[in-house]
């Protein structure tokens, strides 16, 4: 048992204390002025109770304080004892132990809880302790890793939420080691993720899917046109709102080495702003691409 669970034991007693101490007083006074103001016309009535009251009244808070003053000695003569022996005395260890064993089963049920709710990052429980120094110490196990989580990635055969949680691992891992791009991490495998929010008929597993490849960094006309497939025929909203950031992505990230690409990403963002099917993707583009300087520089991209 530690001297904080002691301290922390001998303390709430002392509070608990001192609020009983003050609520009894409080108590005391309150119904005293009330009995002042009562008889505030009679000017002989004794205002705070007959003088005998008064000395009971006096006993009893010097006794409480007494009582305070001997918790903190207690204290004190704790903590000295600690210093001294090395050793951890007190009877309250029991309850302060039981306190933390529930607080750490709860702990753990909201764990689970969580885990249960989103299980496309449920690996963050199963990583190792030392996975991200061993990732960035040994190149040989990142890259193990890497290929382990692109064969779950691609494997059609898996649970999609355990592809999907590879695929959360492996962009995790990729930022751990602080760099833009990784082998297993290419088209292939953003397509595939691609492919679960194209075809899965639950809109949370969309989202989920999409939400973790909107960003990537993975530059290919591939992915563009799944983006502006999604623009065009998705009716979620918010499907349609990642749509479109990760087009403008893509056009960001094809500028300084694949001109022509993020030249064609210019051309299909403006495309679709110019013949917008409906009102709301009008609207959604226009928020997303902000001003006309922005759209200035897309009509700069598509026409050289």
């Amino acid at each position: 048992m530690s001297s904080n669970k002691i301290n922390l034991s001998l303390v709430l007693s002392a509070s608990a204390l001192a609020v009983v101490v003050y609520g009894t007083f409080f108590k005391q006074g309150s119904s005293e002025v009330s009995v002042v103001n009562a008889a505030s016309d009679h000017e002989n009535t004794q205002q705070w109770g007959t003088r005998s009251d008064n000395d009971d009244v006096d006993t009893e808070i010097l006794e409480l304080r007494r009582y305070i003053l001997d918790l903190e000695e207690r204290i004190n003569n704790i903590q000295y004892s600690q210093k001294e022996t090395g050793t951890v005395a007190g009877v309250s260890g029991n309850f302060a132990d039981a306190v933390l064993e529930v607080l750490e089963n709860k702990e753990q049920k909201e764990r689970e809880k969580l885990r249960e709710q989103n299980p496309m990052y449920g690996f963050y429980e199963d990583l190792p302790e030392d996975y991200e120094i061993r990732i960035k110490t040994d190149p040989e196990y990142a890259r193990q890793v890497g290929k382990d989580l692109k064969r779950q990635i691609i494997d059609e055969n898996l649970p999609v939420m355990d592809r999907l949680a590879a695929m959360s691992q492996l962009q995790m891992t990729m930022f751990m080691l602080n760099k833009t791009e990784m082998p297993e991490y290419d088209y292939e495998a953003v397509d595939a993720i691609l492919k679960i929010s194209k075809n899965s008929s639950d809109d949370k597993v969309k989202i989920q899917a999409l939400e973790v490849v909107a960003h990537t960094p993975v530059a290919d006309p591939r992915v563009s046109d799944s983006f502006v497939t999604m623009l065009e025929k998705e009716q979620n909203d918010y499907i349609r709102s990642m749509a479109a950031e990760g087009l403008v992505a893509q056009y960001y990230k094809a500028q300084s080495k694949q001109p022509e690409y993020s030249k064609k990403v210019a051309e299909d963002i403006l495309a679709l702003y110019d013949n917008a099917p409906d009102a709301k993707l009008k609207q959604l583009l226009e928020s997303i691409i902000g001003d006309e300087r922005m759209l200035e520089e897309l009509r700069n991209s598509a026409n050289p």
